[in-house]
């Protein structure tokens, strides 16, 4: 295996490097289509060759070869020697359901066609016109899930194990131990804070999202350690008990102006309470020619929901108009940082 390049992208012509990007669905789609037959998981106890995958996952052998064969050039899965078959290769192995950091739905959400309907209507949403997903869809993108449930699984279930990776991290770079009571608000299925409370013993947990997603997460926090430690709350509310209110990537899915409505609720909430704080994990953009990965999240959640990630400056002034100040801006899992702030 070579990689998707025989040499450096930099040594080739301007046109292929250009062609090599817009292609970018010939690698993509291929892995896929791995992730909805769960090749992965039918490769799990062992090599198989293709007719056998075939049949495992009921797909045409010819055509599975072919892609097979297209994601091998990427990494993804290898052949034994000999006749020993198809085998995962470390890196293909997230595409299995049961395994740490599993990428299988990041990757099924963003190959669903729902969602890949956002970037067929993205020039006319940079014309000026709805979220890429409004007009694939005729509704936001939050409304279509509360009807779609086994997108809005996919939805969870993508962020899920990345919150799992950064709570790892962002405990041991930002002190938690100092609030008594964190209230993760739209905290999915409570990633974030099954990973920060092992490490906080005298801190309790207040999650909130949809009931359909609480009632997912309470399952997870019923037996355990944890158990007994979070309690639950329906998404619109604000704990008044909170001495943190965290949003983990939950204002870079709006605009300004329904960022000023969160966080005057949670501004609400903190005043006269002069040792809460406002905790966000959100990406902050680089603000030069930089590689990086939040300068394309920004694509991704201006086509589904109108969201924009921030630079540093954006951050800042989001937060002054609403009546904060930012106290500290602390780097965690790239490329997330922790930005901490409190009312003016």
């Amino acid at each position: 295996m070579t990689g998707p390049f025989p040499y450096g992208v930099e040594q080739l012509p301007p046109h292929v490097r250009l062609m090599t990007i817009v292609a970018a669905k010939w690698m993509a789609q291929p892995i896929v289509v791995l992730a909805e037959l769960d090749v992965a998981g039918a490769l799990a106890d062992g090599p198989l060759d293709t007719g056998e995958l075939a049949a495992r996952v009921d797909a045409d052998a010819d055509r599975l070869g072919r892609v097979l064969r297209a994601a091998e050039c990427l990494g993804v899965v290898a052949r034994e020697p000999g006749a020993g078959g198809w085998r995962m290769t470390e890196m293909g192995a997230v595409l299995r359901a049961d395994v740490a950091h599993s990428l299988r739905d990041f990757t099924l959400f963003l190959g669903d066609p729902a969602t890949m309907a956002s970037f067929a209507e993205l020039t006319g949403t940079v014309r000026g016109g709805a979220p890429g997903f409004d007009r694939a869809h005729g509704r936001p993108l939050f409304e279509h899930l509360a009807h779609a449930p086994e997108l809005a699984r996919r939805y969870q279930g993508a962020w899920g194990p990345l919150t799992e990776e950064l709570a790892e991290e962002a405990a041991s770079d930002f002190d938690f131990g100092r609030f008594g009571v964190l209230a993760d608000i739209g905290g999915g299925r409570g990633e974030l804070l099954a990973g920060l409370l092992p490490t906080l013993p005298h801190s309790r947990g207040i999650l909130v999202d949809r009931p359909d997603v609480l009632e997912s997460a309470a399952r997870r926090f019923a037996d355990g350690p944890l158990a007994g430690r979070v309690d639950f709350a329906p998404l619109g509310s604000v704990p008044a008990e909170a001495d943190a209110y965290l949003f983990k990537n939950v204002l870079h899915c709006f605009p300004d102006e329904t960022c000023a409505e969160l966080l005057a609720d949670v501004a609400a909430a903190m005043k006269g309470r002069p040792h809460t704080r406002l905790v966000l994990v959100e990406a902050i953009v680089a603000d030069d020619d930089r590689f990086d990965w939040a300068k394309f999240i920004d694509i991704e959640v201006m086509a589904d929901n109108g969201g924009r990630e921030r630079t540093e400056a954006e951050w800042v002034a989001l937060l002054g108009a609403a009546g904060y100040d930012v106290v500290s801006i602390t780097p965690t899992t790239p490329p997330q940082s922790i930005i901490e702030a409190e009312l003016a």
